[in-house]
């Protein structure tokens, strides 16, 4: 079943990719830095994208929780203790199971967001964080 891995890699490089894009000025989804902020942040209070080196440090924290998917289901080797492979595999379910479900506690940390992303939130971002979370856990599960 490496479909698992290799659609968590996919998601998360993209999303890395996506960071990196924002991080050098790009705007897309939004139109200018508020609205971006307000599409991809939700946080009343922040009103532009973190600077480059935050969220290139963002970008580059996604993109190894995507090739952490990968060593999980041994698809790739890297020169690591085994027993950093299943901490992290575990570490990274936990992450993403815990921001996928703040989305659904009425007066949790996501509960004060902007539209458009709470809408996002709710309908897309964390559904597909919690599969995400889930997809980890099968990691977990099936391939030590």
């Amino acid at each position: 079943m490496a479909i698992i891995p290799i659609t968590i890699f996919i998601i998360l490089v993209t999303t890395a990719l996506l960071h990196t894009a924002w991080g050098f000025g790009m705007l897309w989804p939004g139109t200018s830095q508020q609205s971006l902020v307000n599409t991809v942040v939700g946080d009343p209070n922040i009103h532009s994208i973190p600077p480059l080196p935050i969220t290139l440090a963002v970008a580059i924290s996604i993109a190894a929780a995507g090739i952490c998917a990968l060593w999980g289901a041994h698809l790739v080797d890297i020169a690591l203790p085994l027993w950093m492979r299943k901490t992290s595999i575990i570490v990274l379910t936990l992450i993403f199971t815990i921001r996928g479900a703040l989305t659904y506690i009425p007066k949790g940390p996501l509960s004060a967001t902007v539209e458009p992303f709470y809408s996002l939130n709710q309908r897309y971002f964390s559904p597909l964080i919690l599969a995400i979370g889930v997809g980890y856990a099968f990691i977990l599960y099936s391939y030590d």
